[in-house]
């Protein structure tokens, strides 16, 4: 039974150091092949602190709070893969540490004589299971909600494998340590598991080669949207430009933006193109990375007109927001105070464009 648990172990972490290997060699000072390199190192620090091989108990200790860490690693990748507003907020930052610290003392504290039931276990290590739960859920959450609109084919691709894959790895260290799951028979099987998505992840990283730099650099780099023109001066063909006409005067003439809930594939039957070219169009031609960015970019351009026409002055908030296409108040103060730094209210109130406002979301956004 040894061998099988050693062989099963060798197995995954020899994976991981492939996936790390893979994107330290080819994808050399990115920020996001760092933060792969340190997920690699802490599911392979969870498989060393369940072996069954002597160590001493201070490094396993310290193989148990790299695993501590994974959660929190792998949200803060899934993060800065799928989100174009990447800046975390303070808040989220206070939270991971307090996690991590209250378990760390946890395990430092723990001397085995402490029953499961105690209140002990429930603030330092039932609390920050929980929490680790949660980001979790949030990194497939995250994975799964923008697919629709992301108009980045490599990152659309990778979006629920990865909520499938990485999801499903750190869950295994969630319910191992949640429940107090663990036998050298059921380790053995949860290295296979690991093994094997860690081996799907490689395979797709070859399957996918060609696009893998662009979805790095997608990743690193957030270029702002142009602003959309018929003559934007990119190299295009003819028949693209025809088709890039036709989506801008839908939404210049005809405010197809207007229609809440319109979607990409709602637009497309609109414009009598192909779903898929309609996403290259507007994120290659005219740079925008989800349609919903796409959209946003007119209805706030008419709204912020319509908010400083005194024509208009009598006429509620929340009537403009909804005429301009959103479904609700609120969705349409949060995309609004993104675009122009402050809210419809104030900006109203103002008279005229602040000085901090901006055509497009704060660049710092863009930054973890």
């Amino acid at each position: 039974m040894q061998w099988i648990h050693s062989a099963s172990s060798y197995l995954a972490i020899s994976q991981l150091m492939f996936l790390a290997s893979l994107y330290l060699v080819y994808f050399p000072g990115k920020l996001l092949s760092r933060l792969i390199v340190l997920f690699s190192a802490c599911i392979a620090a969870y498989i060393l602190s369940r072996s069954m091989a002597p160590m001493p108990t201070e490094l396993r200790m310290l193989f148990s709070m790299m695993a501590t860490l994974a959660p929190a690693v792998l949200w803060i990748i899934a993060r800065y893969l799928f989100e174009d507003h990447r800046r975390i907020h303070p808040a989220m930052w206070t939270l991971i540490c307090a996690y991590i610290a209250i378990r760390v003392i946890g395990l430092f504290m723990y001397d085995g004589s402490v029953p499961r039931n105690s209140g002990f276990f429930l603030f330092y290590f039932y609390i920050p299971q929980l929490f680790m739960l949660f980001l979790a859920c949030h990194v497939v959450y995250m994975a799964c909600r923008g697919r629709d609109s992301d108009l980045i084919e490599s990152r659309r691709q990778v979006r629920v494998p990865f909520a499938i894959g990485m999801g499903s790895i750190v869950g295994l260290i969630i319910g191992t340590g949640f429940f107090w799951l663990g036998s050298p028979q059921l380790d053995s099987l949860y290295f296979l598991v690991v093994f094997v998505l860690i081996l799907s992840v490689n395979l797709a990283m070859f399957r996918f080669q060609h696009q893998a730099p662009h979805l790095i650099q997608t990743a690193a780099d957030a270029p702002a949207p142009k602003a959309p023109t018929p003559d934007s001066g990119d190299i295009v063909s003819r028949q693209d430009q025809v088709l890039i006409d036709r989506i801008l005067k839908a939404m210049q003439e005809e405010r197809l933006y207007a229609e809440s809930g319109l979607t990409i594939g709602d637009l497309a039957a609109q414009v009598s193109v192909q779903e898929y070219r309609l996403r290259r169009l507007i994120n290659q031609s005219l740079h925008y990375r989800n349609f919903n960015q796409f959209l946003n970019h007119y209805r706030i351009e008419e709204a912020a007109r319509r908010l400083l026409d005194p024509a208009e002055e009598h006429i509620p908030i929340s009537s403009i927001a909804l005429d301009v296409g959103y479904a609700s108040l609120s969705s349409f103060n949060k995309a609004f105070k993104d675009t122009h730094g402050v809210t419809p209210s104030t900006w109203r109130a103002s008279g005229q464009p602040t000085s901090a406002a901006t055509v497009f979301p704060h660049s710092d956004e863009n930054r973890l």
